[in-house]
């Protein structure tokens, strides 16, 4: 319990650790306050009690009213807070005053009286520890008027006759100066002077730290690295660092000043850096970096040595020149090339002119005829040719292949007049010494152009000078560039998109359509390709995909996914699905692809069911294409047991020996020669002289595209007794056969 009041009164008088510590003037003058008003109501609280008790006795009723006013005065400036804290001092003076007046006026014993002037007294102090110097020594000069009557040595006659002197009035006022002067001015100037010891310690301390971190400071500037000095606001060296002095010693001359150690060209300014070199070594560059010191009038000057930098700078410089003509210029022809036009091409904006996409069309021709060594030769001096008779305003640039681009300004040339202009001024012949003969190679030219006004990005006027020059020929060399062909261009490129997209989701699915024998019954099935369209819920039909297959050359992405659907389904074959082989088609051209005939070629030899069931359908063009490395391929298949089939025969250019050569064994008769079998006898005779091969050579024949009874009938009269086409079922998804059960078909 006694602790916590101990803590509380502490706190309240601001005596504890924290305020002891605190720099604050304001928290130090409240606790000199409190102390001084808690004291004397303690101190005097005795006296106040007793001689108030003496009043009463004697009927003094006007010391009763001084001594509880002036009570209630001292509490009430006890309560006061620390943002009251000049109001609590001038209620302090005030009460002092006050009690010290009336002291003096309302006492007729002279010798208490005199205890009032001493009050008086302790003004200077009380005004210097709250208010200053110059209120103090004001409180000093005032105090002249109570010394002048402690002088007199005279009584003085009460004021209005009030008389408040109390029998042992004497010891009273006696005790009470006794109380304020031993020990309530004491104990606030103990309260100061312990603020200031502590603030004292503290600054103490501070010192120490501080001139601890001058002396680091100290001891980094004079062994850094970087030469530093410290210059007077004329630039001379008051003090440099070790590696400063290192090179005032190296100068040549004696160096007071900075500028007598740097080649400086300006005036140094703080924050500003300059470069500068050294008088005594011109290849030594530094970079010279004034502080900005804000409390300090000297200059602090750091010197870094950028001499490496420097050199490496300028050797970076060289590089970038170097890439720079690397980059942009043509090492054939030493013209600037497409990156340099892309540079450039900003700087045109605004500028009428035409671009010119241009092509030197036969330049295959003469590297496969003469090799790429002459080839380069002629694009060589096709350039120089081009820049001696093209006038001096057209821009020309070397574009990656055997193509320019020429900047036409239009008013030189419109746009529309630019085939015109292009006959004009390209040169058509090159002439170029083989040895002692000269040989002249023609120029042919072919080119694609624009007006270059509205575009803002060079690639996309490149590519519309491209754009008109894949649509030129040998019959219009110079074409224009016509929005309406990107429009196509764009769809077919969505077209090629959505297909590829299609195939590589595996979107593809197989249809089939029966082939059959001379009773009807299903003999077997051609696998017939569609392209799921999730989104829209469509089926694309062949035409609609594949030319886009054989444009772009996927043909073996698409048939390896044709080829694994057929052998998925022979091996989960539906059991309401007549039990018959499957015939897929090859394109002939992923027969050439290693891994592709590899993986099939392994497949027969390790599956009866493939060599029983999956037949290998390939068009009489396909094959000749490539014949000597198909011919090998197929031999192999067919010794391993793949029944190999001739797709649309005779609508190529097979001959006999050909023929025996592919290792075929069934032939398919073209719907074009089937379809026309009723109204044609040299049709007739065509398709019966294809069945008599066949058997002659002893394969099997089947006759496709047969849509009508009567087409039937005339395929059986000749001997025919397979059979595929409308007539006997439309290709249709392999569900659709399931359903059909055994049906009879015929």
């Amino acid at each position: 319990m006694l602790k916590r009041i101990v803590k509380g009164l502490k706190q309240f008088l601001l005596l504890d650790h924290q305020n002891l510590q605190t720099p604050d003037k304001d928290t130090w003058k409240l606790s000199v306050l409190r102390l001084v008003l808690l004291s004397g109501i303690i101190l005097t609280s005795a006296i106040i009690v007793h001689s108030s008790y003496t009043a009463y006795t004697s009927n003094l009723h006007n010391v009763l009213i001084v001594t509880g006013s002036f009570s209630a005065l001292l509490w009430a400036t006890l309560a006061l807070g620390k943002s009251k804290i000049r109001m609590a001092a001038g209620l302090l003076t005030l009460t002092i005053v006050l009690a010290g007046l009336c002291i003096i006026l309302f006492t007729v014993d002279h010798s208490a009286a005199r205890f009032g002037l001493l009050l008086f007294f302790t003004l200077p102090i009380i005004l210097r520890l709250f208010y200053g110097n110059k209120a103090a020594i004001a409180g000093m000069l005032f105090n002249i008027i109570p010394f002048s009557l402690l002088l007199r040595n005279e009584p003085m006659a009460p004021l209005f006759g009030v008389d408040i002197t109390l029998p042992g009035a004497y010891i009273y006022l006696a005790s009470l100066v006794f109380l304020f002067f031993n020990f309530c001015l004491p104990i606030a100037v103990i309260r100061v002077m312990a603020s200031l010891e502590r603030q004292s310690e503290q600054n103490e301390v501070h010192s120490k730290r501080q001139l601890k971190l001058v002396n680091q400071y100290q001891e980094i500037f004079n062994n850094g690295g970087t030469p530093s000095f410290f210059c007077d606001q004329q630039g001379r060296i008051l003090q440099a660092n070790k590696s400063g002095r290192k090179l005032i010693h190296q100068a040549q001359a004696e160096c007071k000043y900075i500028h007598q150690l740097f080649t400086l060209t300006k005036s140094l300014v703080a924050g500003e850096a300059v470069e500068a070199t050294l008088h005594s070594n011109h290849e030594a560059v530094y970079r010279i970096q004034p502080a900005s010191l804000v409390h300090h009038k000297k200059q602090l000057i750091h010197c870094y040595d950028i001499s490496q930098t420097t050199a490496a700078d300028k050797r970076i410089g060289e590089l970038r020149r170097e890439h720079f003509t690397k980059h942009y210029s043509d090492a054939l022809t030493d013209l600037k090339n497409h990156h340099y036009w892309s540079h450039q091409f900003v700087h045109k904006q605004g500028q009428k002119y035409s671009a010119v996409l241009l092509k030197l069309a036969n330049l295959k021709d003469i590297n496969l005829q003469y090799g790429f060594s002459r080839g380069d030769e002629v694009l060589a001096d096709a350039s120089a040719l081009l820049r001696t008779q093209l006038p001096a305003a057209v821009s020309l640039f070397r574009f990656p292949g055997s193509k320019f681009l020429l900047s036409i300004d239009q008013a030189q040339c419109e746009t529309d007049s630019i085939p015109e202009w292009l006959e004009k001024h390209l040169p058509l012949t090159v002439l170029q010494r083989n040895g002692d003969a000269r040989l002249a190679f023609p120029l042919q030219w072919q080119a694609g152009y624009c007006n270059a006004e509205g575009y803002g990005a060079a690639a996309m006027l490149a590519e519309s000078c491209a754009i008109a020059l894949s649509q030129s020929n040998i019959t219009q060399p110079f074409s224009p560039y016509d929005s309406k062909i990107v429009k196509l261009i764009r769809q077919d490129t969505r077209k090629k998109d959505k297909v590829r997209q299609l195939l590589e989701e595996d979107n593809l699915a197989i249809w089939l359509q029966p082939q059959v024998n001379e009773r009807g019954d299903i003999i077997g099935f051609e696998v017939l390709s569609r392209l799921k369209e999730p989104l829209r819920n469509q089926i694309l039909q062949p035409n609609q995909f594949l030319p886009e297959v054989e444009k772009n050359h996927w043909h073996l992405l698409f048939t390896q996914q044709v080829v694994e659907k057929a052998v998925a389904l022979l091996e989960n074959w539906p059991e309401n699905l007549p039990d018959a082989p499957l015939a897929v088609n090859l394109s002939g051209p992923e027969l050439l692809d290693d891994l592709f005939y590899e993986k099939l070629l392994r497949r027969f030899s390790e599956s009866a069911l493939l060599r029983k069931k999956l037949k290998l359908e390939l068009t009489e063009t396909s094959v000749i294409s490539s014949l000597g490395e198909t011919k090998k391929r197929l031999t192999s298949l067919a010794n391993v047991g793949a029944t190999i089939i001739i797709d649309d025969f005779g609508t190529g250019h097979a001959s006999l020996s050909q023929l025996i050569d592919l290792s075929a064994s069934v032939l398919k008769v073209d719907r074009e020669f089937v379809e026309r079998i009723e109204s044609s006898e040299r049709h007739r005779k065509i398709v019966k002289m294809t069945l008599e091969l066949a058997n002659s050579l002893g394969m099997q024949a089947i006759a496709e595209g047969v849509e009508t009874k009567a087409q039937l009938a005339l395929l059986r009269q000749m001997g025919f007794t397979r059979f595929q086409g409308f007539y006997f079922g439309k290709p249709a998804p392999v569900s659709y056969w399931a359903d059909k059960l055994s049906r009879k078909i015929g």
